[in-house]
Parts: structure tokens; sequence; C-alpha cells
């Protein structure tokens, strides 16, 4: 398939999921997740229609915007790997959202860094994925961690992220994305700020939609597998 025919295919299937779950297509974002790809192919995937893009590493989106140039402010960055401290320097000013922030020194760092920039940083919280996941907050302690990450008035804390266990059958995925929309809905009763679900990715987006996903992480669906 060829990455058009790749990319057509995949929001084809994002429409389908949204019409099976009674939403709109312009409630779901796409983020292609593009790590270890060229910039070449990004601003294909542009030219192609994609707006959105996820990198994983710091650096490696440093040296792509940096390539990019004026091509990149058309387009729209995401972080979406395990953020170290010391790389929040190549990232605060650089994307629209941070998809996972799960330890308050980070979100210290972000907010340091974002005050001495003239920034917000948009940032969502990870969650836990089960005992083969080391990164992420426990459900018990998502309370607390809104309420002491409120007191940093240059991040903004806008929803859930969560790296479910691999599963052969997407279905499987299912319970833990509609576990992680309930624990969204019942803290944005007092967060009213957390609104945003991210997850679902190439294997099984099409049940993360169904479950209330506002925003995809979808990689090899669309650009193959990487070398």
């Amino acid at each position: 398939m060829r990455f058009k025919e790749r990319i057509e295919d995949v929001e084809r299937r994002i429409g389908e999921a949204c019409r099976r779950s009674g939403r709109g297509r312009h409630e779901v974002v796409l983020v292609a997740v593009s790590k270890k790809f060229p910039l070449e192919l990004i601003l294909e995937a542009a030219r192609l229609g994609l707006r959105d893009f996820g990198e994983n590493y710091a650096q490696e989106l440093r040296d792509k915007q940096k390539e990019a140039s004026g091509c990149a402010r058309e387009l729209s960055w995401h972080f979406v790997g395990a953020l170290q401290r010391n790389k929040v320097k190549y990232v605060v000013g650089k994307v629209d959202l941070v998809h996972a922030v799960d330890n308050m020194a980070l979100v210290e760092e972000l907010d340091k860094r974002a005050e001495a920039s003239g920034v917000c940083v948009r940032a969502l919280v990870e969650i836990n994925g089960g005992e083969e996941s080391k990164n992420g907050i426990e459900e018990s302690n998502l309370r607390r961690f809104l309420e002491n990450a409120s007191r940093f008035s240059n991040v903004s804390l806008e929803g859930l992220m969560i790296m479910p266990p691999y599963f052969e059958d997407s279905e499987m995925s299912r319970p833990w994305f509609a576990e992680l929309r309930e624990m969204r809905d019942s803290v944005a009763k007092e967060f009213p700020g957390m609104q945003e679900l991210s997850r679902g990715m190439s294997g099984d987006f099409e049940v993360a939609i169904e479950e209330g996903a506002t925003l995809l992480r979808v990689g090899t669906a669309l650009f193959g597998r990487r070398s």
C-alpha cells in the first residue's frame, strides 16, 4: 500500500469509528507518530493533509524542527514520549502538547522553563498502564497530583494519557480505554480543564475512538514499519 493510500485508509477507519460511536470527525485529532522517520516523509504527509505529528525523542524533535525551518511552523508538534527533565529545554515553546507528564519534578521544570520563555505548556497526565509499564501515576494518586500541579501557573494540565499493555485482539484494550474515560469524567468535575484523552495506536485506535479518545497516536498504520 502506498503512503497516500495508508493515510486514506486510516482516515476512513477513523470516520467509520466516529460514526459507530455517534461522534463527529472533528472530535478526534490524529497525531502521526513520526519518530525515526525522515523530515521529507513528514512534509509529504503534511502535503497529503496531515497536520499533527508526534515525536518521542527531544533531540530528534529539535533537529527536525531546525531542518524544517519555516515549514515546521505550519505543523503542530506533539511530544509523545517519556520526557526527561534535562530535555525539557528542547520541548518548551516548541510543541503544542506534551502527552506524558507523570511526576511533580517534571511539572516544576516545565513551569520554570515556560515562565522563562513567556509561554504556557499544555500537557496531559500519564496514567500507569499496568504492571509492564514503569511510567505513569496510579489512579489513587491522580487527584492529589492535579491539586499539587495547580500551583504552577505556566503548566496547563488538560487531560489523561495511557499506554495499556499490547494485545493482539484490540477488543482487549477496551476496558483500559473505558476506565480512563471514567477517570477523566470523575476528575473533570473538580478540574474542568481535564478534557482530553490520548490513547489508541495503530492496532487499537478504532476501539479507542469508540471509548471517547480525543487524540490518537498512530505511527505504523500511516508510515509503515520502522527499520
